[in-house]
């Protein structure tokens, strides 16, 4: 669903990536759904060859369009790799395709992942840091999550607030409870991602203000994480 419309917000974004960029700008990209991400990757690569991206969402994301329910939002990264049955019109967004290998992504907390998606993750060696371990030790996790990144030129963020657990912070999207970080396991990890010098684009998605319960206390909160997951 929706194939043009998401082509087209992808398009248009990756533009506006690239020239901040080029202009030596770190970039925060406020989504949206996951499907932004697409624009993000195919804009940072016409100026990075040496990519890595760090996708922090309970969700893997690699489901291509014919695995899914009709929402092109659980497909991202299986577009990025250029998954069998891909859409052309995302997977080819970028100069080169596919825009991304296995070798460039981490996936961090996640726990939700499908039986395909456990098989792609098998068959392509895919990196992961799973939830319970990210809930156990956040900063530990994010330490092994910057150590993976500094082979990279440049590293991109993916923070799906989908990653939160409901209970703990209702503001995202999905309403999953019991499933996902608290803000404060969150926090500690972005803390420690900050010190990845080679760190350009933080992309945060997923953010439904109508699931606050008390949106300006709520969006006081995510601005204070984000300003501090952004502080040099």
């Amino acid at each position: 669903m929706n194939l043009e419309t998401v082509r087209n917000v992808a398009k248009e974004l990756a533009a506006v990536v690239t020239t901040a960029l080029d202009d030596e700008h770190n970039v925060l990209v406020v989504g949206g759904d996951c499907t932004i991400e697409l624009g993000v990757v195919a804009g940072a690569l016409t100026r990075y060859a040496s990519l890595g991206l760090i996708y922090i969402d309970v969700d893997a994301d690699l489901n291509p369009p014919v695995a899914s329910d009709g929402a092109l939002d659980w497909t991202g990264v299986a577009h990025l790799l250029d998954l069998p049955g891909a859409a052309n019109e995302l997977a080819g967004l970028a100069p080169r395709r596919p825009m991304l290998s296995a070798a460039d992504i981490l996936f961090f907390a996640v726990a939700n992942v499908t039986d395909g998606e456990a098989e792609t993750i098998r068959v392509r060696n895919l990196s992961m840091i799973g939830l319970q371990e990210v809930k156990s030790n956040p900063i530990e996790a994010a330490r092994r999550a910057t150590q993976w990144a500094r082979s990279f030129d440049t590293i991109l963020v993916h923070l799906d607030i989908d990653v939160l657990d409901f209970a703990d912070f209702p503001l995202a999207e999905n309403t999953r409870r019991g499933l996902g970080l608290t803000l404060e396991e969150l926090s500690a990890a972005l803390f420690e991602l900050r010190a990845l010098p080679n760190r350009r684009v933080l992309t945060v998605t997923e953010v439904n203000p109508d699931h606050a319960p008390d949106e300006a206390e709520s969006f006081r909160r995510l601005i204070g994480l984000l300003s501090q997951a952004l502080a040099e």
